[in-house]
């Protein structure tokens, strides 16, 4: 299981020049990709969205790139040699007048406009740029992936935590409400025997009543099918394939209407306070689920 937020950073050389990668991962319900690439990389566009969208289903993934001069010295300096050849060829052609007889010397050449020149990225080769650029994008996001991961595992022990709660809540709370429907009997029973005097009950017409307040007070089918829930979410956990983000949060608001359900049956203090535990932990719950891919 993976979560939505993450972050990865890549760099690599390239003749003279730093390329550096950095990408950032957030909560979204669909795939959103945003890039900002340097103009000398806006052609690797189309290239970088599907790498991205090959590994991801969802989040709000933003990457930014940036080409810099290394520190490598020179080699961060281009040199004009058509400016160089100019300078000197006027110079020698200054020299034959009596007023110029000294030559030009390099740190001369270098002084002058245009000789020595801050290399710019354009200058690199272009086969070679496109190659350190989607090595050092894969590096990111492989990065990004990995720090995706790492969270998910930490929420994918948060839900099973949950859950396993929510199970043995959930447990008595068949038991206690069948026991609660035969204490009801009894007590309306012995208040209309006290209403009554000593008139006789008709036992048929109390074993009616007795039938639909059990009906009315069931809870079985919503404590099972919050049990089939609950089964079904430990099971997409189990399986840890694909995108399971969307359908987490469906079963989980399948398990709070069934809750909220039962929560209206119950008239036992106690297990009241047990659905209002479950129903905050999945409220939890389904926070967390909107993180995950």
């Amino acid at each position: 299981m993976e979560s939505m937020t993450g972050f990865g950073r890549a760099e690599a050389g390239c003749e003279g020049f730093k390329i550096s990668v950095e990408v950032k991962s957030l909560n979204n319900r669909s795939l959103s990709i945003s890039l900002k690439l340097p103009e000398v990389l806006s052609f690797m566009e189309p290239e970088v969205r599907k790498a991205i969208s090959e590994m991801f289903e969802r989040g709000r993934i933003r990457l930014e790139a940036a080409v810099e001069a290394s520190d490598n010295g020179d080699s961060s300096i281009a040199i004009n040699m058509e400016s160089v050849r100019f300078y000197i060829d006027t110079a020698e052609l200054l020299s034959k007048y009596k007023e110029c007889t000294r030559g030009i010397s390099a740190g001369e050449l270098l002084r002058l406009p245009g000789v020595a020149q801050k290399a710019e990225p354009s200058m690199i080769n272009r086969e070679e740029l496109i190659k350190v650029f989607m090595s050092s994008t894969g590096k990111a996001l492989a990065e990004l992936r990995e720090s995706r991961r790492r969270e998910g595992t930490a929420l994918e022990q948060l839900f099973r935590e949950g859950f396993e709660s929510i199970s043995e809540l959930a447990a008595p709370v068949l038991s206690k409400q069948k026991e609660s429907v035969q204490e009801r009997y009894g007590r309306l029973r012995e208040r209309i025997c006290d209403l009554l005097d000593d008139v006789s009950l008709d036992e048929n017409r109390l074993m009616q009543e007795l039938a639909l307040m059990a009906d009315r007070s069931d809870v079985t089918e919503e404590v099972q099918r919050l049990k089939c829930h609950l089964d079904h979410a430990v099971g997409m956990l189990d399986s840890a394939s694909g995108s399971i983000g969307r359908k987490m949060e469906f079963v989980i608001q399948e398990m709070h209407r069934e809750l909220n359900t039962a929560g209206a049956k119950v008239d036992d203090p106690e297990q009241s306070m047990n659905i209002i535990e479950m129903k905050n932990i999945l409220s939890s719950l389904k926070e967390q689920a909107a993180n995950i891919e």
